[in-house]
């Protein structure tokens, strides 16, 4: 009998990344970064350049007629907010519009 000597199955050798495959990727991935901050850093300066709406404007309690303000900016444009005047303790409610960047308060007794 001829004896037959059982090869063993080897794993595949891993490749080591060849060093130009691997700056490619990472000029890949810098080019990518670099595109991100450039959309980033273009909104963020047209954000700077839109006028935001920050104001406080005078109103008047409709019960005992105390004059105080409200704090208006522009993303509470067709709000309304319940309050109760800081005198005579009853509450009132202030409707927010804003038209051409000029904020408009109506107030009514609640």
């Amino acid at each position: 009998m001829a004896k037959v000597k059982a090869k063993s199955a080897k794993a595949p050798k891993k490749e080591k990344p060849r060093k130009a495959a691997v700056e490619h990727e990472d000029a890949h991935e810098h080019r990518a970064a670099d595109k991100v901050m450039q959309t980033v850093l273009a909104e963020h300066a047209a954000e700077a350049d839109v006028v935001r709406l920050d104001e406080w404007v005078p109103i008047e309690c409709p019960h005992c007629g105390e004059g105080t303000e409200i704090h208006v900016i522009a993303e509470m444009d067709g709000q309304s907010l319940d309050q109760d005047c800081t005198v005579c303790c009853r509450p009132f409610t202030a409707h927010i519009e804003i038209d051409d960047g000029e904020a408009n308060v109506g107030v009514e007794a609640a």
